[in-house]
């Protein structure tokens, strides 16, 4: 019978009082044998209140110094470890309740390096002295490797973590000194109170000249590694340093060295000594019981202006050797519990956190705090369609999640709903827009101005009534009762009849919705008659759609003229822009402009594909619709039906693209984009998936007027396939 991986681990336990161990891969090799390696570990609750004793031995069973540097309960324990005599692939931490914690000292032989430990909140060298004493320190401590700025090697920028100031440092460093002779040490300290220490001696800076780095003190050492120790405070508040200048960096100048102009140099990368690299992969138990621990890592962040970032984490459980029945749950801080090895999750930046992390197995219980900080140096845009997913996935899995009372969409601050708003539009966010229609529709109504619900609500239907247009029309009723504006009420009457044209093939009721729409007066009144022209020209009566067009048009060339609109790109943001104060008095005196209509014709229609090929729907829809309202025979005269059908097969919505690319491919005899609008067809059905024989007539059709066109072999092509036609 084969061993369990829990079995297996207590087999090859090698310290029999040791509850717990820590197994590490080796990375990075230290720069000096004497750097050793440096990992920091974690606890959150999994020492119990224990001092991080620590035994570490490789897999072959040889014990390597180890010592501490820092522990508190959050961050747990940073540890610095002798470099195995051979070569050794992982090593084993024990942890030994009970027995005293072995401190690092310079006494140990150990020379670990660069190593920057941090105390947010304080400026005071005295706070610095504190971390200089090592072993148990506050809460908020927190340390890593220092690897420096690329042009100063030895040096401080700031928090390692992107906090902000106030802080007070402590860093530990060895540097290599390449003979024995009197060195020349000049620190630089650019903002705060700095004190340097070589040795543990502290070096008094004294002006020898006006030379660039002429500030400093002559120090003889011998030849190797030599300790500097570094405590610097960063005052003030706000953001890091600035990460040209830092707060401090150190130079030096070696005995006969000469440098030109200068007294000292920017200390080389090549003579600070760096600890080796190494990695968690497992935390175990010597009873085989699973254990809560994580690793953390940020991911994209979403920052915009002014607004508050919002960073993705990810949370990934040290789930090696777990039983097959262990289940791990995440409690965040609003009160929301997600299952699984590994979860993202939404965290606000800039600020301190903890998730609960839990394992459950059989009857064992394993619990522990993971803490995190909300920063991130991964690049994101909106540009790219991966990182609006992964905002929209992320949320829609934290709102499955969400406690309902009381709800923590309603302390949603402005960048979370506009991220919402910058990462839904273009049919895109079904998963996440039905979460939050679904399960935290009061909340939103409370939390939202009545102009971004409406923007919501709009993109909402626009994901749900491809597939889903029954369940669409009841949205469209509840929409309708929660809004006593009649602006409002007649565009979701529009809606509607738009949902019975396209979606639910009920052209009688949209008719008769779109001719209640057109009796009134305004925009709504105007795109209702160019429905009723659509629905015309989906009927195959081309007059009748075309005396809808022309009307509409008359009426738009009319205004244009008298209010003399500028012609090109400004025609649609002012439309998109209506009623932000401009002046809309008709002038009698404003010559007719045939040809700043046409200008405008023909921008409208370049900016709806710019903006659909960039891949901004929304705005391109916009201009759509401004363009439509102008210009409405563009349909049969122009290339709409080709920005249109664009548009929407980007958003995979063949049921609003085909209807009217086929009553065009239909309807006209004659026209240069023909071709390509049956081309656009043909895509159209074929990436929905259906059945190419029921546009069989209509190629046809196009291709007896095409028959000299290059398009004519592709139509060939498709008809060969196509299969007959349904009777």
């Amino acid at each position: 019978m084969s061993l369990t991986p829990w079995a297996q681990a207590a087999d090859n336990w090698q310290l029999a009082d040791a509850p717990l161990r820590y197994k590490l891969d080796l990375l990075r090799k230290p720069s000096h044998k004497s750097a050793g390696y440096f990992i920091s570990l974690p606890d959150g609750g999994l020492l119990r209140g224990n001092k991080a004793a620590t035994t570490v031995l490789t897999e072959d069973g040889k014990v390597l110094a180890s010592y501490l540097l820092w522990q508190n309960v959050e961050n747990g324990f940073a540890l610095v470890f002798a470099k195995p005599e051979a070569e050794a692939k992982s090593v084993y931490v024990y942890i030994q309740p009970g027995a005293p914690a072995k401190v690092w000292n310079p006494a140990t032989g150990l020379t670990p390096g660069t190593i920057l430990c941090t105390l947010p909140g304080r400026d005071a060298i005295a706070a610095s002295q504190i971390l200089a004493n090592f072993g148990r320190v506050e809460a908020g401590v927190h340390w890593g490797e220092n690897p420096g700025h690329p042009a100063a090697a030895l040096s401080i920028g700031g928090d390692l973590s992107e906090r902000p100031k106030p802080a007070a440092f402590y860093q530990l460093s060895h540097l290599d000194a390449p003979v024995a002779g009197e060195y020349w040490i000049a620190p630089f300290i650019h903002t705060g109170q700095g004190e340097v220490r070589v040795d543990g001696q502290k070096i008094e800076p004294k002006e020898k000249s006006k030379k660039w780095g002429g500030t400093g003190a002559a120090l003889k050492l011998s030849k190797g590694l030599h300790r500097v120790e570094v405590l610097q405070t960063a005052p003030a508040s706000g953001p890091n340093a600035n990460p040209r200048d830092g707060l401090m960096y150190l130079t030096w100048r070696t005995p006969n060295e000469e440098i030109k102009n200068w007294e000292a140099r920017s200390i080389k990368a090549s003579e600070v000594a760096r600890s080796g690299a190494c990695s968690l992969v497992a935390v175990e138990s010597r009873d085989g019981a699973p254990l809560a621990a994580a690793k953390t890592t940020p991911g994209l962040t979403y920052w915009f202006g002014n607004e508050e970032p919002l960073i993705i984490f990810e949370f990934n459980a040290l789930n090696k050797g777990y039983p097959a029945d262990a289940k791990v749950s995440w409690t965040f801080p609003e009160g929301a519990t997600i299952e699984g090895t590994r979860v993202k999750w939404l965290v606000p930046g800039f600020r301190d956190g903890k998730v609960k992390m839990t394992v459950k197995s059989g009857q064992s219980v394993s619990s522990s705090i993971v803490p995190y900080f909300g920063f991130s140096t991964e690049k994101t845009t909106l540009e790219n369609a991966l990182h609006r997913e992964a905002f929209r996935d992320t949320l829609a899995e934290m709102l499955a999640v969400f406690p309902k009372n009381p709800d923590p969409v309603t302390t949603w601050g402005d960048a979370w709903w506009n991220n919402i708003f910058r990462t839904v539009e273009g049919g895109e966010g079904e998963n996440l827009l039905s979460r939050l229609f679904t399960d935290h529709f009061a909340a939103m109504r409370k939390r939202l101005a009545p102009a971004q619900m409406c923007i919501l609500e709009d993109v909402f239907m626009d994901v749900t009534l491809r597939d889903h247009p029954e369940e669409t029309i009841q949205w469209l009723k509840k929409f309708f009762l929660g809004t006593s504006d009649i602006a409002r009420q007649n565009d979701l009457r529009f809606r509607e009849g738009e949902l019975h044209m396209y979606y639910l093939n009920d052209r009688n009721n949209a008719e008769k919705l779109f001719t209640t729409l057109s009796a009134g007066r305004g925009e709504v009144a105007e795109r209702a008659k160019i429905r009723l022209g659509d629905l015309a020209l989906l009927a195959g009566d081309l007059n009748k759609a075309t005396k809808f067009y022309a009307d509409v048009q008359n009426r738009a060339r009319t205004v244009r003229n008298a209010t003399s609109i500028p012609t090109g790109a400004m025609v649609s943001k002012q439309l998109l822009t209506a009623g932000s104060g401009a002046s809309t008095m008709l002038s009698p005196k404003a010559a007719p402009d045939m040809k700043g209509g046409a200008l405008q014709e023909v921008s409208l229609s370049e900016n709806v594909r710019t903006l659909a090929s960039g891949g901004f729907l929304l705005e391109a829809r916009q201009t759509l619709d401004a363009w439509e309202t102008e210009f409405p025979l563009s349909k049969i005269s122009g290339d709409f039906i080709l920005r249109e059908g664009a548009i929407y097969t980007k958003m995979n919505d063949w049921k609003r693209a085909r209807p009217m690319l086929e009553a065009y491919c239909r309807e006209i005899d004659a026209s240069s984009y023909l071709p390509d609008a049956v081309s656009t067809l043909i895509l159209c059905v074929q990436a929905s998936k259906a059945d190419p024989a029921s546009i069989r007539g209509i190629v046809e059709k196009v291709r007896d007027r095409l028959k000299f066109h290059p398009i004519a072999s592709q139509l060939d092509k498709f008809l060969s396939t196509a299969g007959p036609a349904p009777k």
